[in-house]
């Protein structure tokens, strides 16, 4: 069976009233940084996934201390973190992306939203407030990025 189905539904994801999100053995992920490129998704992952743009609000990105990629922390001020939701991934693809990103991350259920503004309850990795001060004070865009350390990035993670 296709791991990541074309299908757009939250049939995978369910409401817990009490706690939050509860979710079977299919997630979705939200990315929001590096894992935005398709050639490191699909070097990471190796394959292509479904996948639809999203906003975390409430959040925002800044670049690593020393780094080229990003984290995201919760905020009030934020206007939110663009991204993509990739939905209803198995758990062997959640593997390869817990061993992808920094211990520092904590993987955690966000609500995200899609462009109408519709519910994505989706898995993401976030910088715990604990851990703030692996954060600099620089915007990260998928654009600084490309412009910056893409080729250098992709050669260091993935040659």
């Amino acid at each position: 069976t296709d791991p990541c189905p074309a299908s757009r539904s939250l049939g995978a994801c369910g409401i817990d009233g009490k706690i939050g999100f509860t979710y079977s053995a299919l997630e979705n992920h939200f990315a929001n940084g590096t894992l935005l490129f398709p050639e490191i998704w699909l070097a990471d992952t190796g394959r292509e996934c479904h996948s639809e743009e999203a906003v975390l609000p409430g959040y925002e990105i800044r670049r690593v201390h020393g780094g080229d990629f990003p984290g995201i922390i919760q905020s009030e001020k934020a206007p939110g973190v663009p991204g993509r939701v990739f939905f209803e991934l198995d758990s062997e693809l959640i593997t390869k992306l817990d061993r992808y990103e920094d211990t520092f991350y904590k993987r955690i259920v966000v609500p995200t939203q899609d462009p109408a503004g519709n519910l994505l309850p989706s898995q993401a990795y976030v910088i715990p407030e604990s851990q703030r001060a692996v954060l600099s004070g620089e915007d990260w865009t998928r654009e600084w990025l490309r412009t910056h350390a893409l080729a250098e990035y992709f050669a260091r993670h993935f040659a």
